[in-house]
Parts: structure tokens; sequence; C-alpha cells
């Protein structure tokens, strides 16, 4: 047993199990984050055309449209394509990378928010009786909450986009790879304030087989063509999350009370210098 009570930390695990309730109600109640992922074809075949696709999720839906500009242009590209495809190591290897989807997400969260609940709750009868070694499972539940955290801004989001092919019609999974010479640049971008909103913003271009003459095949596989070669296409893209509110005010939760207050706390008890006794 400790000597005494540590109240200031009774009150920290108290003001967590409060955070810990209202996060829950908030994850069964409010939606999550609202998705919005842009796609413009700037160059090739189907330029003109972009796609656009808005999704909200919340714990027990994932409500997405999608919308197509430049439709019969789409059309036109897709029936003008053939079936040319090269095999690929890297679509015929098994992932090592594992995504979760995202309905196993949403039942998943409010149970870790109520392990985190509960956690909370023993640690302020820990404290109340002075256990020594609590600090221990503190630690636990401080890092329980980082991935709270974690899956409602990074996990979730890719839990739903993780399987998008935002090259679709021009590489199969099946038959192997219709795109050569393919590079990709993007610039994350995040945005603070009243709703968290990570934004990625990414330029994809290439040549599409499909779109070769059966003659010229093995020269453009081997040998990159210019970029007005028939085949070349460019796609310009945005993808990004605008997080509700609730997400953004655990953040700064996170910050506070389940970092910087226990860093001070700790950093308070190794520093203390305990009283001379008294003659």
């Amino acid at each position: 047993m400790a000597d005494e009570k540590n109240y200031p930390r009774m009150v920290l695990y108290f003001i967590q199990l409060v955070c810990f309730v209202l996060l829950l109600n908030a994850v069964d109640s409010q939606k999550w984050y609202s998705g919005n992922l842009e796609l413009d074809y700037t160059e090739g075949v189907p330029e003109g055309t972009s796609m656009e696709i808005q999704l909200d999720v919340d714990k027990d839906s994932a409500d997405g449209d999608l919308k197509i500009n430049g439709f019969f242009s789409y059309l036109d590209w897709q029936s003008t394509r053939n079936d040319t495809t090269i095999p690929s190591d890297e679509f015929n290897e098994k992932s090592e990378f594992d995504v979760k989807p995202l309905s196993d997400i949403q039942e998943d969260l409010p149970l870790m928010i109520k392990i985190a609940i509960s956690m909370s709750s023993v640690l302020i009868i820990l404290s109340f009786f002075k256990v020594n070694y609590r600090s221990i499972l503190g630690i636990v539940n401080s890092s329980l909450a980082f991935y709270i955290l974690l899956t409602m801004v990074i996990l979730a989001p890719i839990g739903y986009l993780g399987d998008f092919d935002f090259t679709s019609g021009m590489a199969t999974e099946d038959k192997g790879e219709s795109t050569v010479h393919q590079s990709f640049e993007g610039t994350p971008e995040i945005k603070i304030g009243e709703n968290l909103e990570l934004n990625y913003i990414f330029t994809v271009d290439g040549y599409d087989l499909g779109l070769v003459n059966t003659s010229q095949l093995e020269t453009v596989i081997e040998n990159e063509p210019s970029s007005d070669h028939p085949s070349y296409f460019k796609i310009e893209g945005k993808a990004g999350m605008q997080y509700s509110t609730f997400v953004t005010e655990y953040l700064w939760a996170c910050m506070i009370i389940f970092f910087a207050s226990p860093l001070f706390m700790s950093f308070r008890e190794w520093t203390k210098v305990s009283k001379p006794l008294a003659l």
C-alpha cells in the first residue's frame, strides 16, 4: 500500500472516465466523419470525365453517393479499350498488410470505449485504496485512449477506402496489370479547427495497355513513350475526410488529459522532495 492517497490522480481518472462516457454517447449517436473522393481525368481518352464519391459514416451505416460527370465519355473509353493485360507479381502476391473492414471497426470501437470506461473506474478505486503499481494500468488506459483516436481518425476511413482502385477500369487483380510506367505523386494536408480535416491531393499517370495497338504492345511495355501517345492518361484527385466536432474535441482531450496531465503529475511525483523530519 502507498503511504497517502493521491487525490489529484483520482480527480484525473474521474475526468478520464467522464471523457470516455461522453465519447461513447457521441460515437453511438453522432456521425463519425464525412468522406469525399474526387477524380478528374485531365489527359487521355476519358479526358473531361470526373468522379466524385461522398460518404457519411456513423456507428451503424456508411452511406455513399457516386457521381460521374462526362458519363458518355467514360462509356466510350470503356468500349474502346481491349482486354490487354500483362502478368504482375504485385497483383498475384498476397499483401502482408490487411485492412480491417469498416464493419468490424463499427462493432469494435464502442466495445473499446466500454473497456476504457471500466479501466478508468478501476483506477479510481485503486487510487482510493492506495494500491501500488496502479500507474501501469493508467499507462494502458492512456494507450487505449490514443488507439481509440487512431481508430476513428485513420483506421475507420482506411477500412472503407482501402479496397478502392483509383484507376478503376485499368487494372484487374485476377488477370494482371493493364497499365505500365505508372507514377503516383501525393501531398497530405491537415487542418485542425472546429472540425478536423485530413486531405490528400494526388496525381496518377501512366499508359493504358487497353488502348495500345497490338503491334506496338511490346515497344510500349519496354520503353516509356511520350505523353502524347494515345494510351497516356493522367488523373488528378483529392481524397478528404472531415470529422465531426466530437472527434476534434476528443483529440484535444487525448493531448491534455491522457498525455500532458499524467506526464506532468508523474514529473511532479518524481521530483517531489520530502519534508525533513522534525527533531
